[in-house]
């Protein structure tokens, strides 16, 4: 199978993204249903304002990052991967990763009582952790490096068209 261009892996990857911004919608919904009209314990205002800032940074932040994915792809797709603007993409991903990891670990200054902190844990319901911010500390530290990469590649390509 192909991996860009027409009829290849990039047309189906950028399908699944489609799916999930529709998908992401109906889920934020959802969430923001949950957690303020259908919850067992009543939130306070200062709680409210904390969660709804959070939900709000958070999910904006990921319906950019899988926005920039799909800009990403279309280079794919197109057969061109190593221009400026997919430069320019990843660094914002990158940022929007930083941002995630920021409201992972606001959340657990505000909302989290630190003796129930745990690395990871298990119980009836499957595999957990308390460390979702190094997932996206650390993404977004790889994803400014790829950027980097893509950058001296994008350079190096322009110096390429440039000599022939």
């Amino acid at each position: 199978m192909k991996f860009y261009g027409e009829k290849s892996l990039s047309q189906i990857l950028k399908i699944t993204l489609n799916i999930a911004i529709i998908f992401g919608i109906v889920m934020t919904g959802d969430v923001f249903y949950n957690t303020f009209f259908n919850r067992e314990k009543s939130l306070n205002t200062n709680e409210k304002v904390v969660f709804v800032t959070l939900l709000i940074i958070g999910i904006i932040s990921l319906f950019l990052i899988v926005l920039e994915l799909r800009k990403i792809i279309g280079t794919l797709i197109e057969s061109n991967p190593f221009v400026r603007e997919n430069v320019v993409s990843f660094k914002k991903i990158s940022v929007e990763s930083f941002i995630i990891a920021g409201c992972y670990i606001t959340n657990l200054i505000f909302n989290s009582n630190f003796k129930n902190f745990k690395f990871i844990y298990v119980d009836n319901s499957g595999i957990h952790t308390d460390m979702e911010f190094l997932i996206f500390l650390f993404a977004g530290i790889f994803i400014f490096i790829l950027a980097k990469v893509f950058e001296k590649a994008v350079e190096f390509k322009e110096e390429n068209d440039f000599t022939i």
